[in-house]
């Protein structure tokens, strides 16, 4: 049977807590590997309607469980990359039995063969971050499909992050920063600014690749527990 472009290149899933989180942690990686003919699917675990921005705070405004996931909706449009939200409440994930099942189940549904999610080494990173990362990676040990697991930079000062992984967002990062804007129920949050998301791709290239960094080129950084190496020269295929 002949298979797809999408299937010889596996399927990279971005499992995260909040509308706006996969674009942070990894929404170049996600954009490159879709233009080079992966199939990429955003799967977020909550409707994120408790974050509002400070001055919607300050105007006791609330947010619909439908605001932030069609924000996320339009910072996605037109790149072809498929959208999915469980709909839970956001501020109170944990990593138990019924998060870690319901991820499991969309994995293996999925055919999941990389995932990228949240750092569980983000040790002040906030609590639904962390309880994704937890349950995502429990989830994924159980996924045969699944070959490489990785781990998006968190946006917490002091959270003890170390990538041995970069991707080249260069060509990509001005849509990145785009997507970002869409989400305007969070206007004012610095770690959505584009001042912080060009710092951000620039700094990760001085850590772990200063010669490119030199050269003017952004990143976005991972940690890994898995990488599997899949190459032809190697008669490895993704499954």
């Amino acid at each position: 049977m002949t298979r797809s472009h999408a299937d010889v290149h596996g399927h990279v899933v971005a499992v995260v807590a909040h509308p706006d989180d996969a674009e942070l942690l990894c929404g170049g990686t996600l954009l490159r590997l879709h233009q080079g003919g992966t199939r990429v699917s955003v799967l977020t675990a909550t409707h994120g309607a408790n974050g509002v921005s400070v001055a919607d705070s300050a105007a006791g405004r609330r947010l619909s469980q439908e605001e932030r996931v069609l924000e996320s909706a339009a910072a996605w449009a037109g790149t072809g990359i498929e959208l999915s939200c469980l709909g839970l409440e956001d501020g109170a994930l944990t990593a138990d039995r019924h998060l870690i099942s319901l991820l499991e189940a969309e994995l293996v549904r999925s055919g999941c063969t990389t995932l990228i999610t949240h750092s569980p080494r983000g040790a002040n990173d906030h609590q639904d971050h962390l309880a994704v990362a937890a349950a995502a990676s429990n989830a994924a040990t159980r996924v045969t499909t699944c070959h490489t697991v990785l781990y998006g930079e968190p946006h917490a000062p002091r959270s003890g992050f170390t990538p041995t992984v970069l991707v080249d967002i260069t060509d990509v990062l001005d849509d990145k920063v785009k997507a970002l804007h869409a989400h305007q129920s969070q206007a004012g949050r610095w770690y959505l600014s584009e001042e912080y998301t060009r710092h951000r791709a620039a700094d990760a290239g001085w850590r772990l690749h200063p010669a490119a960094a030199a050269a003017g080129r952004a990143f976005e950084a991972f940690e890994t527990p898995l990488l599997t190496l899949c190459h032809p020269a190697l008669g490895l295929e993704p499954s």
